[in-house]
């Protein structure tokens, strides 16, 4: 059955496989988030954490310097020469390991608000958060990102111009 469905994959479903990750992981953040921001205590900041102050915002840097290169680097390893569906599949990898890299810190962040209703913390949360969503994956991106041919791009748009 694995076989089968290997099989089946189109460049347009790992697109869209790519896509419902994004939007599950973006959406997971956000409505956690949104929760523990809803039930958060309704006390002063506690000051005597301090050393998730300094822990939190250095573990979300690392992450994040590490989400641009780790991926990128991966990317670039990928050959010209290889199918467009295998290219598509090491991107997906990349693309994943990225996407986890900040909902990590993002996660962190706010279970930190929780223990201590320091709004520093849900605000490096929230901005790893818009920075995953501007990475959305598109088409557009995509083809960019693996340097793509004329062949290869239409065939990843589902037609096949190329004679």
């Amino acid at each position: 059955m694995i076989s089968k469905q290997a099989q089946n994959q189109t460049p347009s479903l790992i697109l869209k496989q790519i896509t419902i990750i994004h939007l599950a992981l973006v959406a997971g953040q956000i409505l956690f988030g949104i929760v523990v921001f809803a039930i958060g205590k309704q006390q002063p900041l506690n000051p005597k954490n301090d050393a998730l102050i300094y822990v939190m915002p250095a573990i979300a840097l690392g992450c994040f310097l590490v989400s641009m290169l780790l991926p990128k680097n991966m990317i670039g390893n990928i050959k010209n020469d290889q199918p467009l569906l295998a290219k598509l599949k090491l991107y997906q990898t990349a693309f994943i390991i990225r996407m986890a890299l900040l909902e990590g810190p993002s996660l962190f962040g706010i279970v930190c608000f929780l223990l201590t209703n320091n709004v520093v913390f849900i605000s490096i949360s929230a901005a790893l958060v818009l920075y995953a969503i501007y990475q959305r994956p598109t088409r557009q991106k995509i083809e960019d990102d693996l340097n793509l041919g004329y062949e290869e791009k239409a065939e990843f748009e589902g037609t096949d111009k190329a004679y």
